[in-house]
């Protein structure tokens, strides 16, 4: 028997060895720099979240952290409440308003009951008189005013629709 194929001599001569004894990476030269930079950032979140964590400053941020979430889970219903609250002071208003009005028109409807109401009424709208009684109507005099207002002359028209100045205008064009 022969030892290995010279291809897998070849694959084997390629293999960079992994200190986990895991698959060999193959190394990208043109990623080095990306790979530094995401290192670096990777770094320095690290040193970020250790000092953060150490003495008392866990618990502020964790306190800062429940306030500012306790503040955006709120906004909306307090938002809400509040909107609501303004509408109910509103439609408040709008009811001791309509049971002015009511109370109003009960009081007129009350008094129409009354035949002295009747008849004045009768009297002032109706232009009725008693037997024996004379009318009298009084025009008030004519009195030149100014006018206020421009006089009217004739009515604008109205613009013709899109398809008949869209004609006019093919016939012009055609010479028709």
């Amino acid at each position: 028997m022969t030892g290995p194929g010279p291809l897998t001599r070849r694959r084997a001569a390629r293999r960079i060895p992994r200190a986990d004894g895991g698959r060999p990476r193959r190394r990208l030269p043109f990623l080095a720099p990306v790979v530094g930079m995401f290192g670096r950032i990777a770094a320095a979140v690290r040193r970020a979240v250790s000092v953060t964590v150490s003495g008392d400053k866990p618990l502020v941020v964790a306190l800062l952290a429940v306030i500012g979430l306790g503040v955006v889970l709120l906004s909306g219903p307090a938002q809400t409440y509040l909107d609501h609250r303004d509408r109910v002071a509103v439609l408040q208003l709008k009811a001791d308003v309509l049971d002015a009005e009511n109370a109003r028109l009960a009081a007129r409807a009350e008094a129409l009951h009354d035949d002295e109401t009747i008849e004045l009424l009768a009297r002032e709208q109706q232009g009725f008189i008693r037997p024996g009684e004379v009318p009298y109507a009084l025009v008030p005099p004519e009195v030149e005013r100014p006018r206020i207002t421009v006089p009217r002359e004739e009515p604008a028209r109205e613009p013709a629709p899109w398809y008949e100045w869209a004609w006019a205008a093919l016939q012009d064009l055609l010479g028709g």
